[in-house]
């Protein structure tokens, strides 16, 4: 069981990193190859590049790789918080990064 929290520690990790990414290039409008592949609502990038930043934030935070208490929820339900902030990331920002924070959460739960 602690290999795969420690599996789910790193795809959180890499997915937030992902969504960082994204959201500082839609900030910065620089054409790169997947902006939403899965959809996504229309919104302008300066917009999805705050949220993809902010849901990835939060959901740093909430695994505890960051420490911002303006961000962080408390200590109980953390693997609610970080697949809610997976499915907004998947739903409004950042596709690949959603998704491996969902399956990050995922198996934590497992």
């Amino acid at each position: 069981m602690a290999d795969m929290d420690k599996i789910g520690d790193l795809l959180v990790l890499l997915g937030a990193l992902i969504g960082l990414i994204q959201g500082i290039l839609l900030i910065l409008n620089i054409p790169f190859g997947f902006v939403n592949p899965l959809g996504g609502f229309f919104a302008d990038g300066l917009i999805l590049g705050i949220l993809a930043i902010l849901f990835s934030l939060i959901a740093l935070v909430n695994s505890g790789f960051l420490k911002i208490s303006a961000l962080d929820f408390g200590k109980t339900n953390k693997f609610i918080i970080v697949l809610l902030m997976g499915i907004l990331m998947v739903l409004f920002a950042s596709d690949l990064g959603g998704i491996l924070v969902i399956l990050g959460a995922i198996l934590w739960f497992l």
